[in-house]
């Protein structure tokens, strides 16, 4: 053998560490090898392979392993001299496992321990029940188990703790070694472990009391990491009895599995003395074996019906029988009848039932146009001052009929019960679910559901969803809940993201980098509302949640322009939600499920006149774009904090809660005029000369407050009037009050306060075009202002302090972030 084999193999072994294994080797010999006792240890990887071992000696040796191992072998037993051993091992897909080699010559001897990685590092064993109870009689019993170990089910050991009346250990007996139990006579008798079951047997209790003992399986793998279960037997004196809590039962014609609950069952674990048999009374059912999974658990008798597409009822009884070597013999039949396949239940049937508990057997059937995995499905429900339930998103979904007329929101019992994919074909068993009707606008709810609920889904194809264009005045009560492609839309203020609040007052979710800022203590927002306009002058509130993780650009961004900036399509399901901190929701909403919903690629439809938005952060009132001109008579203006910053920027940056300093305007003013009992206001003026079109609209985005509770006292309502005539004659535009809320602040704050700014949007009358001057006026209409409200954290859904003041002659502020006059 070559110097280069040799420093290999020397190499080799200098990674062997010493074990302890079963083989005992009294007197060490070094085989001419420079090797400590703690370099005996072999590792190797989980796939198949082979190694060599080299073996130093001056005389004839021996190999071999330390217990019977089919997954190693060596390529020879014996040598003589210096020689190299070949070992060569099997994958592993089970737990890591290890063995010894032991090389002896003469009285001497030495091990080598050899331990592969597993390809399974998470061990699972255990026993489906922690407690047993048999009868007197002997039997053997399969007890329900639960483990991956499905290639080491031959390692997994046990033992049987036998118990006295008083709980005094009476004898620890391990399984296999029954017979050499000393001085105690096991009555049970541990015989195989299987994937599915601890199989053991036990001889009658001739005693008059009850007997315990307590069987505990066990494996360890080569690294130490062990588990055990235990589960303790205790066999009675009681005769068999069984009963079921009734006798039969009818059930819905698709498919499902059912169980009947058992009053008196101390037979289940026998099952080599029990027979459980299907009699259908149709013989011609005996082909198609509609009735299925029959068991017996320790509570209940389950069993599985198929769809009964048959067009006529069917019956069938399952039957149990039980008999034992003493003689003991009972029996019990239950009738189930299953319905034929029904008819669905129309969309309008459904909503023509009463609100309540359902008790039809039909199912409703329809599109599902939600996305489960989408963070922006449904409103999550607040739980608390400053608490929500983050599950009810997941929890929901839409359901729109096959024509695409009517929608209804579903709702699961939990999380994992959502399991319908967007774009699917369902029916949905509606039997023990809950409606809802609300009223103002009309929709509808179906709560209650579970998995099991969702009897057939088809494989999603958006094609198959009727596809509703609707502009935003089209849309009805009807179409709430369902999927619709808004037409000719934009966003009204681009210079944001999808949710313009402060990040400071929303959950925290580091994992996203979307709101680092937030707290996870106490969150004062969930929901965010963007306004999105059409051709027509119309608007409507795009929601977005805050735990949509492309609602802000996210950490390490610096993109300046984030919303888009075009006109296009919005695909999303119409919805209603009320929220107390925003007081400009459209009547009704729409939310996208994901981000490509939102196509607005094309060019934008609108034309701006004049602007303001203090983007460029001068402290002035000079428009950012187009031409005009702002009179606040005699009210001070100073730069303020915008909400719209679509960056979120990591700890050391600034605008890391969404905020933009400066990139608004605070207007200051004494903003009644008691003398004359009436609002003062301030003015933009503009020219739409030469200028003609369809539609001309006024928006504007503001609030009032420094996000404290001492500045809550400036004017709620506004409204809005135009002149085209130099500012001598004045008329309301239509649309009613405009609100300017208080911003939600730090402590005692208020449930209605606003996480950011509102937006509003008016449409001017057509008299507005082709005008050389046009007026524009924003008059405080009452005295209504807001106050801190006296917090309680029992009572926390009416710590109210919006719309709740008065004025007094003080100067107070508002903040505009966004003022805007455009046309097409």
């Amino acid at each position: 053998m070559n110097q280069l084999l040799k420093n290999i193999l020397r190499t080799a072994l200098a990674g062997i560490a010493a074990g302890a294994l079963a083989v005992s080797c009294n007197d060490k010999f070094d085989l001419e090898l420079p090797l400590s006792v703690n370099s005996h240890k072999l590792s190797i990887p989980k796939e198949s392979g082979s190694t060599h071992i080299l073996v130093y000696s001056d005389g004839k040796w021996t190999a071999g392993f330390t217990e019977a191992a089919d997954w190693v072998s060596l390529n020879k037993l014996s040598g003589e001299g210096n020689h190299d051993l070949v070992l060569s091992w099997s994958a592993n897909y089970g737990i890591a496992r290890k063995v010894g080699i032991v090389l002896t010559k003469g009285s001497l001897c030495d091990t080598i321990t050899v331990t592969q990685a597993g390809s399974l590092s998470d061990i699972s064993l255990g026993f489906s029940n922690s407690a047993m109870n048999l009868l007197k009689t002997s039997a053997s019993i399969s007890a329900p188990i639960s483990t991956n170990l499905m290639y080491d089910l031959d390692r997994i050991t046990a033992e049987t703790l036998f118990l006295g009346a008083e709980g005094d250990t009476l004898a620890i007996v391990k399984m296999g070694e029954e017979e050499a139990a000393s001085g105690y006579e096991p009555w049970l008798t541990a015989k195989t472990i299987t994937s599915k079951n601890f199989k053991f047997d036990v001889t009658e209790n001739t005693s008059e009391a009850p007997r315990t003992a307590v069987i505990t399986m066990y494996v360890e793998d080569a690294t130490g990491e062990n588990r055990k279960s235990s589960m303790t037997v205790t066999q009675g004196i009681s005769e068999p009895v069984f009963s079921l809590s009734e006798d039969s039962g009818e059930y819905a014609g698709y498919k499902g599995t059912y169980s009947v609950e058992t009053l008196d069952n101390n037979i289940y674990a026998y099952t080599n003395n029990y027979s459980l048999t299907v009699n259908y009374s149709n013989p011609d059912d005996e082909e198609n074996k509609w009735l299925s999974g029959v068991k017996l658990t320790g509570t209940s008798l389950d069993f599985s019906v198929s769809k009964n597409e048959s067009g006529a009822d069917r019956t069938a009884t399952i039957v149990m029988e039980y008999s034992d070597d003493s003689g003991n013999s009972i029996s019990s039949s239950f009738v189930v009848s299953q319905l034929a396949y029904p008819d669905p239940l129309s969309f309008e049937e459904l909503r023509a039932l009463a609100p309540g508990e359902l008790t039809s057997k039909k199912y409703i059937e329809g599109y599902v146009v939600s996305d489960p995995g989408s963070a922006n499905i449904a409103k999550n429900t607040q739980t608390a001052q400053f608490k929500f339930d983050f599950n009810e998103n997941y929890k929901t979904a839409y359901l729109e009929s096959i024509d695409g007329r009517y929608g209804v929101m579903l709702k699961f019992k939990t999380v994992e019960d959502n399991i319908i994919e967007r774009y699917s074909k369902v029916r949905i068993a509606i039997e023990g679910a809950e409606l809802q009707r609300y009223d103002n606008p009309v929709r509808y709810v179906v709560s209650g559901l579970t998995a099991e609920s969702v009897i057939e889904a088809g494989t999603p194809d958006s094609f198959l969803v009727p596809s509703k264009k609707r502009k935003i005045s089209e849309l009805t009560d009807n179409d709430i809940y369902t999927l619709v492609d808004l037409q000719d839309v934009e966003i009204l203020a681009k210079d944001g993201s999808y949710t313009n609040c402060t990040d400071g007052y929303s959950i925290r979710d580091d994992g996203k980098g979307i709101n680092p800022s937030g707290t996870t203590s106490a969150p004062r927002w969930d929901t965010a509302p963007l306004m999105v306009t059409d051709t027509e002058g119309s608007f409507i509130s795009l929601l977005t949640n805050s735990y949509v993780a492309w609602r802000r650009e996210p950490l390490g961004s610096n993109n300046p322009t984030f919303l888009p900036q075009g006109s296009g399509t919005i695909h999303g399901v119409i919805v209603f939600e009320e929220n107390p901190r925003y007081g400009s929701y459209s009547k009704y909403q729409v939310r996208a499920m994901v981000e490509e919903d939102i196509e607005l690629e094309n060019s934008p439809f609108s034309n701006t006149i004049v602007e303001w938005n203090w983007n460029d952060k001068v402290n002035n009132i000079v428009p950012e774009k187009g031409e005009g001109t702002m009179n606040v008579y005699g009210a001070t203006f100073a730069l303020s904090t915008d909400f719209n910053n679509t960056v979120s920027k990591d700890a050391t940056g600034s605008n890391q809660k969404g905020l933009i300093p400066s990139a608004a305007i605070k207007l200051t003013n004494s903003w009644w005029d008691f003398t004359a009992d009436e609002g003062k206001y301030f003015d933009i003026n503009f020219s739409t000369a030469g200028l003609n079109g369809s539609n001309l609209v006024v928006g504007i985005v503001w609030g009032h407050g420094e996000m404290g509770n001492t500045t809550l006292d400036s004017p709620a309502h506004w409204k809005m009037l135009y002149s085209v005539d130099g500012g001598t004659t004045f008329k309301d535009v239509d649309g009613g009050i405009l609100k300017n809320r208080s911003v939600v602040w730090w402590t005692t704050t208020s449930q209605d306060s606003c996480p950011g700014f509102e937006e509003y949007l008016r449409k001017l009358p057509d008299e507005c075009f082709g005008k050389e001057n046009v007026t524009v006026r924003f008059q405080v209409a009452d005295k209504v202002t807001d106050i801190s409200p006296k917090i309680s954290t029992s009572d926390w859904q009416n710590n109210l302090g919006i719309e709740k003041g008065t004025l007094t002659n003080k100067a107070t502020g508002i903040r505009i972030g966004t003022l805007t006059v455009r046309y097409n």
